[in-house]
């Protein structure tokens, strides 16, 4: 697969282009090349682990999310634990059936569309058209194929707060047959770790390296609601937030605010026997009213 992405800032100004090559036989199994200007290398998971370009950075958290768009959108585990909400909405005029993970909380008796894991569909169809989660990126597939009878994105866009930030097209799509040299670790790539690490939510407070603070709702302020949300988080080697779920929130508008704030907090990616390793961690945000 081989697919060409274009890149835009939060203004919505021409950054970058280039490609993403992905050989995907199984998530313990597959091989990704990414070509940009800023970012080059390649990553690789096979029988005796996982692998990356020697002395290169990690890629881009928005490169990532647009190769699950075509390899995974959804992923397994999101359903853990999860109620699927169907609700009927309407994108303009386009009419999409949504289904939304929802997660159990005590304080919260409608969460509104997208604050778990959302994905919409043509109505009646399994066409994957919208895929969402407040705080993070909105994907949108403007154009879609079939491929060994599943429905894939051709064209997609990424926006968030109604800025584009990336659009995608699927160059190629074509089946292999794999052979152990496709998956071979050659002189250029060195060992990372696959394990996820659970790590105290104190330890990783310490390697923030970002953190913009959240909105304090003004619905929550005019209703004096206060408290704190706690997050269970999956940091990537490459420090960025790669997924949030939340634990307990006191109101929804605080749990809201939260998410889209942590989202964009940034880390030192966690060390652990010398090798960058994913992080299973807690996050919690506190909002009470300051003075006046």
């Amino acid at each position: 697969m081989i697919v060409d992405v274009h890149l835009f800032d939060s203004t919505g100004k021409s950054l970058e282009q280039g490609t993403i090559e992905a050989w995907w036989v199984s998530d313990q199994l597959h091989k990704v090349t990414y070509a940009f200007p800023s970012y080059s290398g390649s990553e690789l998971q096979n029988r005796d682990g996982a692998f990356h370009s020697k002395d290169q950075t990690f890629e881009p958290a928005i490169l990532l999310d647009v190769l699950h768009q075509f390899v995974h959108p959804m992923k397994l585990g999101e359903l853990d634990s999860t109620k699927p909400d169907l609700r009927k909405e309407k994108f303009g005029k386009v009419p999409l059936e949504c289904i939304m993970l929802d997660q159990p909380l005590k304080t919260v008796a409608y969460p509104p569309l997208g604050l778990f894991p959302t994905y919409c569909l043509d109505p009646g169809k399994d066409s994957l058209r919208i895929t969402t989660e407040l705080g993070s990126i909105t994907f949108i597939r403007n154009r879609t194929g079939r491929f060994q009878n599943r429905s894939v994105p051709v064209d997609l866009s990424g926006d968030s707060d109604g800025v584009v930030l990336v659009t995608a097209h699927l160059r190629s799509l074509s089946s292999m047959k794999e052979t152990d040299a496709d998956f071979s670790v050659g002189p250029e790539m060195e060992s990372t770790n696959a394990n996820l690490a659970r790590i105290g939510a104190g330890v990783m407070a310490g390697a923030i390296l970002s953190k913009p603070q959240p909105v304090y709702p003004q619905s929550a302020k005019m209703n004096h609601v206060e408290g704190t949300v706690v997050l269970r988080a999956i940091i990537g080697i490459d420090g960025h937030i790669h997924s949030l779920h939340i634990v307990s929130t006191p109101d929804s508008d605080l749990a809201i605010a939260a998410v889209a704030a942590v989202r964009k907090w940034t880390y030192r990616p966690y060390i652990l026997n010398g090798l960058p390793t994913e992080v299973d961690t807690t996050i919690t945000v506190n909002f009470a009213f300051g003075p006046g």
